[in-house]
């Protein structure tokens, strides 16, 4: 067997046995969300099985959703797919699409000739534009992974070896003389010598030996290619990057080289089928098929039908592209506490492992976390190219942490009362650093007057039918308990916890008490501490 034939195999054989793992990965379900939970809006009207394929099918070929995204990275997308596509079917694919179809067909002929340098260069361009968009955006490049590099890299070399493998096709003497030997045995030393000066002069072959430039001469070689070549070979000047980069081709072109090249080029299209389906590189097919299953829907938080066969379709479907990520409304958040699952692309990516029951306990207390510090906004499910319903993930996956005792931090300082909470938190070291928080200086609550001016304007408490009962302490509660040196008690509180931090209090305090921050302050170090206790669990 030859590399072709075995790489070929090779590549097919990962392909499959990784189409076997996608499939059998995800081994768990989300539960089904409760029509009642969340900022769940209602369906929209029905849609007619082929309008929504209709639409389904303008946001896969106008990549409508991408847009959103901005025009510049649509345009990227746009470029390499107009480039891509007809270079897989017309060129990689030719024996099974192309020669089939068009009686005739020769690689080295117009059109195909000019349409595969045509397609190249607007597959480079998309490229090029991704690549900078992707390095010239601080966000994305620090949210870029090894896949997203490796995707990049794979396409890039695909179509720049493509490219240099044509032009050294173009320039090498010895692919014109095998040529030569196979279709014109029988020529004579001067009419190759005339052939051989036609094809330098007008195909751009580099002979490494001095060729005669005289008008009969050349007019002979071009009778000869008429007769013998043109058949095969359109001129090589409608292969317009190829022979171009002919020209700055090395004069001392090695002998190798033209084979080195479709190695290289064969080579790296084999590690892209045989990589397609262990992680990002399926998104071409997954994505397209989220998009269909969408039906052209822009209703972010709708009741999806076949919801559990859709939400697996969208853990396979992110193209980690990180816009949900940018977009995210607390993406501080992160940045503040250090836990990437708070933002959507991490969340989604360890989603699918602990359904798949590998994500360690540790990862999982991160997830818990970022799950149920989403404000669902939507913004992340609005942005998304893919079309995959985040919001609905998110809903259902914070209901399957729960359900499994990962309640997050809020849920799980209202599972005890104040009292208690301060009973298990005093036997652990509180207050930041050193002692310098808020609520370790006497001067910052000591102006209390217990006024209860805080407590008046709170919203919080204006809600409340009982704040004793639902709220444990109010605001200026919590303040005198401090003046006593009892922080652990406050802690647990639910005023902390369900603090708007409207500022309302700190605001209207007519002895400059910085209520609000005291009480951001203390949310802050118990959500540290049942953090810290969730990943030691």
């Amino acid at each position: 067997m030859d590399f072709f034939s075995i790489g070929l195999t090779l590549a097919c054989l990962s392909c499959a046995i990784g189409v076997a793992w996608r499939l059998r990965q995800v081994r768990h379900s989300l539960p089904e969300v409760r029509s009642d939970e969340g900022k769940k809006s209602p369906s929209p009207p029905g849609q007619g099985a082929f309008r929504r394929l209709g639409a389904g099918l303008a946001d896969v070929i106008f990549l409508r959703r991408t847009l959103r995204t901005g025009r510049l990275r649509w345009t990227g997308h746009m470029l390499l797919v107009l480039g891509f596509l007809p270079l897989l079917l017309l060129h990689a694919m030719d024996g099974i699409v192309t020669r089939p179809l068009f009686s005739g067909y020769e690689p080295t002929l117009d059109p195909w000739q000019f349409l595969r340098n045509l397609f190249g260069l607007l597959a480079s361009g998309g490229f090029c534009i991704l690549l900078w968009h992707r390095l010239r955006v601080s966000g994305l490049r620090a949210l870029s992974r090894v896949q997203d590099w490796a995707l990049l890299g794979v396409v890039g070399v695909i179509l720049m070896s493509g490219f240099f493998l044509e032009a050294a096709k173009i320039a090498s003497p010895e692919d014109f003389n095998r040529m030569a030997d196979e279709y014109f045995p029988e020529a004579q030393h001067e009419e190759l010598t005339a052939l051989k000066a036609y094809w330098s002069t007008e195909n751009g072959v580099r002979f490494n030996q001095f060729l005669p430039s005289a008008p009969e001469i050349l007019t002979l070689g071009r009778d000869l290619h008429e007769d013998r070549c043109a058949a095969c070979h359109a001129p090589t000047s409608t292969a317009f990057v190829s022979r171009r980069l002919a020209g700055v081709l090395p004069v001392a072109l090695p002998k190798e080289g033209p084979a080195l090249l479709w190695y290289l080029h064969v080579g790296m299209a084999f590690l892209g089928l045989g990589l397609m389906p262990w992680g990002k590189f399926l998104h071409p097919l997954t994505t397209t098929a989220s998009l269909l299953a969408r039906g052209g829907s822009t209703t972010s938080a709708q009741r999806e039908p076949h919801g559990d066969m859709l939400r697996r379709l969208g853990l396979d479907a992110c193209t980690s592209c990180g816009q949900c990520s940018l977009h995210c409304s607390v993406a501080p958040s992160a940045r503040v506490l250090g836990n990437p699952d708070i933002l959507p692309m991490d969340k989604l990516h360890d989603l699918r492992g602990y359904l798949n029951d590998t994500l360690a306990s540790r990862k999982v207390a991160d997830l818990a976390e970022g799950s149920h510090i989403c404000t669902e906004c939507l913004r992340c499910t609005e942005i998304c190219p893919a079309g995959i319903n985040l919001q609905d993930l998110w809903l259902a996956s914070k209901q399957a942490l729960v359900e499994t005792g990962r309640a997050g931090v809020d849920g799980e300082i209202r599972k005890r009362t104040a009292g208690q909470w301060a009973r298990e938190l005093s036997t652990r070291t509180l207050g930041k650093a050193r002692g310098t928080g808020l609520a370790d200086q006497a001067e910052s609550f000591w102006g209390c007057v217990q006024c209860t001016t805080c407590t008046g304007v709170c919203p919080v408490v204006a809600v409340s039918e009982d704040p004793s009962r639902d709220l444990d302490l109010t605001p200026q509660q919590i303040m005198n308990l401090l003046r006593m040196g009892l922080k652990a008690q406050t802690l647990g509180a639910r005023m902390v916890w369900s603090c708007t931090t409207c500022y309302k209090c700190q605001e209207h305090c007519p002895q400059g008490v910085p209520v609000a921050d005291i009480l951001y302050e203390l949310r802050e170090l118990g959500a540290e501490l049942l953090r810290d206790q969730g990943r030691r669990s």
